[in-house]
C-alpha cells in the first residue's frame, strides 16, 4: 500500500468536499501518513501553497518515508514540476487521484482506452512545460541538450499514442451509434440511471433485472465503493404484463469531475443524452444529498441531457427516518435492498414513462400472431381474453402503435 501525505490547500473549500477527498483516497487503496492544511487567500503561481508550508513539508520528509504527496486542488503543470523539485517525490493533484481510481476500476478494453486517453492528455502539458524550461537553458540553434532531446521524443510518442487511442475510441463511438439506431428501431423506450457515485444505481438495476419477466442473469457490478461502474450497461426490463423498456447504468458523477474524464468518456456518457427518461438515484442517507443532486444536474447539462424528463429516486431510506416506499410527485423514496420496493419503482416509472399512451381494447384474429408478438414487445398488454372470433386485448399503445393498428381498435378508454 502506498504511503502518502495529503495537502489541504483550501480556498473557501467546504469541509464536506475535504471529507469526500479522503474517501477518494481510500478508494485508491492509499495509506495517509499525515495531513497538512493551509488556508489560502491567494494562490502562489509557482507552488500553489506558500514557501513556509513548503518548507514545513520538506522538513517532515527528512524524517519520514513517504511515496507521494497529493493535493486536494487542481495544480498546473508548472506547480507540479516545482513541487516535485522541492520535495523530490511524486506530486499528484485531485484529477490525478480520480484518474488513478478509474484506472483501478477499468475492466473492459474500452474503459482502459478511455482512461489512457485522459491520463495522456493530462501528462502532455507537463512535458511541454518541462521542454520549454530546458529550452531556455540550452544553447540556441541546433545544439539541444540531452534532456531536451529526450523530452521532445517523449512528447512525440505521447502525441502519437493519444492520436492512436482517440482513433480507437472513435471506432467505439461509431459502433455505439449503430447499436443505438438498432435499439431505436426496436421502439423500446430507454431509461438511464444517473446520479452521484455510490448512490445505488447498480443495485437498482440488478433488482429490476430480478423482477424482469425475461429473468435475465446479466447482473452488473454492485459494490459499496466509489466508481464501481465505469462502462454503460444496457439491459431489457420486461414486466410481467408486457411493458418492456431498456435500462442503462453508467459511471457515477462526482463533484468537480475532471474535464479530461468527461472528454474521454464522451461516448459512454453520451448514451444518457438519448434516453427517453432519466432515473436520478440519490443516497437519502447522505447529508450532502442536495449538493450531490446539484452536481448531477450540472454534469447532465454539460453533456446535453439537462432537459430530459426525470424521476428522482431517494434510495437507502432504510438508513433514514423517511417512510418508504413513498411517492411524492416526481420523487420516490425506497430502499433498493427491499425487493417489494421494486413494485413501487416500476409503478412510478410506468406512470411517467408511458403517461402519453392510449388505453384501448383491440380485437385480433387468431391468425395475426405477428401483430400480437409485436404488441407484446412494444406495448403494455394489461389483459387478454380469448373468444371464438379472436383475441381481445386490453392494452396501452403509444401514438405510433395507436395509428398503426387503428383498424383493430374497438374501444378507446377515457
Amino acid at each position: 500500500m502506498e504511503d502518502i501525505i495529503v495537502v489541504f490547500a483550501d480556498i473557501d473549500t467546504p469541509q464536506e468536499e475535504n471529507e469526500e477527498f479522503i474517501e477518494l483516497i481510500k478508494a485508491c487503496d492509499m495509506n495517509i501518513v499525515t495531513c497538512f492544511k493551509q488556508p489560502l487567500k491567494a494562490i502562489n503561481f509557482r507552488t500553489f501553497i506558500g514557501k513556509g508550508k513548503c518548507l514545513e513539508i520538506q522538513t517532515y520528509l527528512t524524517s519520514t518515508k513517504v511515496d507521494t504527496i497529493i493535493f486536494n486542488q487542481e495544480l498546473s503543470p508548472l506547480q507540479i514540476r516545482n513541487l516535485e523539485e522541492i520535495f523530490q517525490i511524486p506530486v499528484l493533484d485531485r484529477t490525478d487521484l480520480i484518474l488513478a481510481i478509474f484506472e483501478k476500476r477499468a475492466v473492459t478494453p474500452v474503459a482502459r482506452l478511455q482512461i489512457e486517453s485522459a491520463q495522456l492528455k493530462k501528462l502532455l502539458p507537463r512535458l511541454i512545460g518541462a521542454n520549454t524550461q530546458l529550452g531556455r537553458q540550452s544553447a540556441s540553434g541546433k545544439n539541444k541538450g540531452a534532456g531536451e532531446k529526450q523530452l521532445e521524443l517523449d512528447r512525440r510518442r505521447i502525441k502519437a499514442r493519444i492520436h492512436e487511442v482517440d482513433r480507437e475510441l472513435k471506432k467505439v463511438e461509431a459502433q455505439r451509434h449503430t447499436q443505438r439506431r438498432a435499439r431505436q428501431r426496436s421502439r423500446l423506450p430507454l431509461v438511464a440511471l444517473v446520479g452521484y457515485t455510490n448512490a445505488g444505481k447498480s443495485t437498482i438495476m440488478n433488482q429490476l433485472l430480478r423482477c424482469s419477466a425475461h429473468k435475465e442473469e446479466k447482473q452488473v457490478v454492485e459494490k459499496d465503493m466509489l466508481f464501481a461502474t465505469l462502462d454503460t450497461s444496457i439491459r431489457c426490463i420486461a414486466q410481467p404484463h408486457g411493458h418492456s423498456f431498456l435500462l442503462s447504468d453508467t459511471v457515477g458523477f462526482v463533484n468537480r469531475l475532471p474535464h479530461e474524464l468527461i472528454e474521454a468518456f464522451h461516448s459512454t456518457l453520451e448514451e444518457v443524452k438519448y434516453a427517453d427518461m432519466l432515473l436520478q438515484v440519490v443516497d437519502a442517507s447522505d447529508e450532502e444529498k442536495a449538493k450531490h443532486m446539484a452536481v448531477t444536474m450540472e454534469t447532465l447539462r454539460e453533456i446535453g441531457a439537462g432537459d430530459l424528463p426525470m424521476l428522482t429516486v431517494f434510495n437507502k431510506c432504510d438508513k433514514t427516518e423517511y417512510p418508504y416506499p413513498h411517492s411524492k410527485g416526481h420523487e420516490l423514496y425506497i430502499s433498493a435492498k427491499a425487493k417489494d420496493n421494486m413494485d413501487a419503482l416500476l409503478s412510478a416509472l410506468n406512470k411517467q414513462l408511458f403517461a402519453q399512451e392510449h388505453h384501448v381494447k383491440l380485437q385480433l384474429p387468431y391468425e395475426q400472431t405477428a401483430i400480437y408478438a409485436a404488441l407484446m414487445k412494444q406495448a403494455c398488454i394489461l389483459e387478454r381474453e380469448d373468444q371464438e372470433e379472436g383475441m381481445y386485448l386490453d392494452a396501452l399503445l403509444n401514438e405510433e402503435l395507436y395509428q398503426k393498428y387503428q383498424q383493430y381498435i374497438i374501444q378507446l378508454y377515457a
